[in-house]
């Protein structure tokens, strides 16, 4: 998830009193409190894997694109061996590592969610990024790690609260790269000006449903919210994608699986996908090119985005309504 300028004139659509105590509302002070935290547990010993450097070696690549690189050996070689996620449809495995196993110091705070329940915001010891956060929705519930209606939309309205364009937010799904089976979010601060703040959208179908325009190297589809959207259309716009505004949620589908995730080489997650190119040597760094990044993410992505174009105009057009009788599951 992405931020867009805001237009100033937009006015919010729900009255003050209820905007303040919402998740909206209140995700700035969330954020400043979370990285006043975060700041603190990264100064104390043994909290983290690894201390993350202010500044780390950096290049961006030459082409179009504008890839990011950025070398972080400590994630390779002290972070916490992925899981293997076998399925699209996996089962909770409490014995495996999970968000109840961390230790308490981890856990920076949990926000009382508007639906009665809480989301966890928990350090990442292995951060890839400053104020690297795992955002994890009813941890208690040992929810595996596919999206719910409620995660989503606690996730949207947090990003829609903010005013700090460099704050994102992203998932894994399994066969995507996701590390632990355990429903969670990455949020992660990132000042840089990445390849998908820059790429053109096209209209795919009905006025509100968006993708990355043919002239792009990559395919996704865009989802928008805006500032002003009111909860009944934030609720709509989480099953079906809006027009331009506020938030941008983009969705990446892929045809190949991902069973094992290999520290040593080239990975496609939400990450380098979005532009932003984590690597673990510096030769990887130095030797990194664009012709690379978009041969490897064809390949990964395959065939499987022009079949979610196609199934998206058919829900668009009315041509396929069993969607809507499905449980929202990512």
């Amino acid at each position: 998830m992405t931020k867009e300028e805001e237009n100033p004139k937009r006015k919010r659509t729900q009255s003050k009193a209820k905007y303040v105590t919402s998740i909206q509302g209140k995700a700035p002070h969330y954020l400043n409190s979370l990285k006043v935290r975060w700041e603190q547990l990264h100064e104390i010993p043994g909290i983290f894997a690894y201390h993350l450097q202010k500044t780390r070696p950096n290049r961006v690549l030459p082409g179009e694109c504008k890839f990011y690189a950025e070398l972080n050996p400590d994630r390779t070689l002290k972070r916490r061996i992925p899981q293997t996620i076998e399925n699209l449809n996996p089962t909770f495995k409490p014995k495996q590592f999970n968000f109840n196993k961390v230790d308490a110091l981890e856990v920076m705070m949990t926000i009382d969610d508007v639906d009665k329940t809480d989301v966890q915001m928990i350090i990442n010891r292995s951060p890839l990024t400053r104020f690297h956060t795992v955002v994890c929705p009813d941890v208690k519930n040992n929810l595996v790690q596919r999206i719910t209606a409620h995660s989503l939309k606690f996730c949207i309205n947090f990003m829609r609260g903010l005013d700090d364009m460099d704050i994102r937010m992203g998932y894994n799904s399994p066969g995507a790269l996701a590390s632990v089976n355990h429903l969670h979010f990455h949020l992660l601060h990132l000042p840089q000006d990445l390849y998908i703040n820059q790429v053109e959208l096209e209209e795919l179908a009905g006025g509100y449903v968006y993708r990355l325009s043919k002239s792009m190297p990559t395919e996704a589809i865009c989802v928008i919210f805006e500032a002003n959207d009111d909860e009944a259309e934030v609720q709509e716009k989480d099953r079906r994608p809006g027009k331009r505004g506020n938030v941008q949620v983009f969705v990446f589908a892929r045809s190949h699986y991902c069973v094992n995730k290999d520290l040593a080489e080239f990975n496609v997650g939400f990450c380098e996908l979005a532009g932003y190119f984590p690597v673990g040597d510096s030769d990887k760094l130095e030797n990194l090119t664009e012709p690379m990044v978009i041969k490897r993410i064809r390949e990964v992505t395959g065939t499987a985005p022009q079949a979610v174009y196609t199934r998206m105009k058919q829900i668009v057009n009315g041509e396929d309504q069993s969607i809507w009788e499905q449980p929202l599951t990512i």
